[in-house]
């Protein structure tokens, strides 16, 4: 069964000269999930390479107890955020208040768990929230209604705090002092909390379980606090099935279960920055990635269903987009089913300066007017078709389409793109059983360049 160390930082120093072996570990000992928060910008940076070397995930945000200068924190700020472009980067976290060691003003701190909370909602990413000496100030400051998962990691508040946390749908993150003989009342809290809401977490390279107190915490560790929550919760369930619960619960925490899977709205590519709007297309191409995989680069792109048009906008406005020679719209459907989307999202790039592209299949003039179609391509810098095929027959047999005479629709697309004077190529993808020879005397013919996929 697996099972999911919620909680760990891989990044720290104290894993330089063996992290292999504590990867290692962690899966031999059934631990095959792991998330690594990070404190800042350096933490977060090495956080994503860790996770993207060992297929683990990682969050990106300044922990209270080490937010940036006020000299340099606007840049910090975008560098943090461009981290979150990551791949494998899949939260917000950790952020929040630390009242015990009071590093930073409680008004300092404040000031940056907002902007934490603010960027999460924003981009749909889950909130890791830390909450030292703070609880009930965390929850007061916690907006009463989040449209993202919040992760209470290494939860201590009472009894009442814990009820109105779960009462909110907030997760529970719970690590080795659950094990500690004394710690009976953290224990019967634990205890009262729903199922659903419960993650382990290891908080590597602190607070080792027992029977390992005082050694060096690691995620291969987590078997025992999920052996301490098996007794708690009844002792009948084998330790299998309780992993596969807890798993279960950190899965749908962090958006990664098949229940709420969270797919990419934006993605790196190049040096280019992909917008991705639909997972809906007309065509079932042959060649299709979409038939093979759920993504590309590591980026997970299936959208269970078309991501809120506020949230797509948000995305858009809260990434440095200004970091990239392009903002493409091509991502794992036909962004032209969602034109009136489509036009705002390459109006706000616009006007920040950032060139836009759009890559399409050219069919949409199948449900647009010629006027709604030249609307939809004067937003744009360039446009990219995708032609795939050199008559009816070759496209039809090749890009099969749910759209009646798709090839009529597509060479009245190509024609109203280059008549309309914007930058237009069109595209074709070799060893996809079309005839590229053929597909290049078209091109010739249409006036078009071709490129070559």
């Amino acid at each position: 069964m697996p099972g999911f160390d919620s909680h760990c930082h891989l990044h720290f120093h104290h894993f330089e000269e063996d992290l292999d072996a504590v990867v290692e570990n962690s899966r031999k000992a059934g631990i095959s999930h792991i998330l690594i928060p990070s404190i800042d910008v350096s933490t977060a940076e090495r956080s994503a390479d860790i996770s993207e070397k060992y297929n683990l995930y990682s969050a990106a945000a300044f922990h209270p107890e080490h937010l940036p200068e006020e000299s340099v924190e606007d840049v910090e700020w975008l560098a943090l955020k461009r981290v979150l472009l990551r791949p494998n980067t899949i939260a917000v976290g950790e952020t929040g208040l630390d009242l015990h060691h009071g590093t930073f003003s409680p008004e300092r701190q404040l000031h940056w768990f907002r902007r934490h909370i603010e960027l999460a909602e924003a981009t749909g990413y889950p909130l890791i929230v830390h909450s030292r000496g703070a609880e009930s100030e965390v929850l007061e400051h916690l907006p009463s209604s989040l449209s993202v998962p919040v992760i209470l990691h290494c939860w201590s508040g009472d009894g009442s705090l814990t009820d109105e946390a779960v009462s909110r749908g907030f997760y529970i993150g719970v690590d080795g002092p659950l094990t500690y003989k004394k710690n009976n009342s953290l224990r019967r809290r634990i205890a009262s909390i729903p199922r659903e809401q419960l993650l382990v977490e290891t908080d590597s390279p602190f607070l080792p379980p027992e029977p390992y107190r005082g050694r060096r915490n690691e995620p291969a560790f987590t078997r025992f606090i999920i052996m301490k929550v098996r007794e708690l919760w009844d002792g009948n369930m084998s330790i299998e099935e309780t992993s596969y619960n807890l798993w279960a619960n950190a899965m749908r925490a962090y958006r990664l279960h098949p229940d709420n899977r969270r797919a990419d709205i934006v993605y790196r590519y190049g040096d280019s920055l992909y917008v991705n709007l639909t997972a809906r297309c007309e065509n079932d191409c042959r060649f299709c990635l979409r038939r093979s995989s759920d993504g590309i680069g590591g980026y997970y792109l299936k959208h269970r269903e078309d991501p809120p048009e506020s949230l797509v906008l948000s995305t858009i406005e809260a990434v440095s987009i200004e970091d990239f020679s392009e903002l493409v719209f091509c991502g794992f459907g036909e962004s032209t089913l969602r034109s009136n989307l489509l036009m705002k999202c390459a109006s706000a790039a616009s006007s920040r300066g950032v060139k836009t592209r759009l890559d399409t299949n050219g069919l949409c003039t199948s449900f647009l007017t010629d006027k709604q179609t030249l609307a939809l391509l004067n937003c744009f810098d360039s446009v990219s078709i995708s032609l795939n095929a050199s008559g009816a027959r070759e496209y039809n047999r090749v890009c099969p389409s749910s759209v009646t005479d798709p090839w009529e629709h597509l060479m009245k697309f190509i024609k109203l793109a280059r008549n309309s004077g914007i930058k237009t190529q069109v595209s074709a993808v070799k060893n996809s059983g079309v005839d590229i020879q053929r597909v290049k005397a078209l091109a010739g013919r249409l006036q078009m360049p071709l490129r070559i996929r």
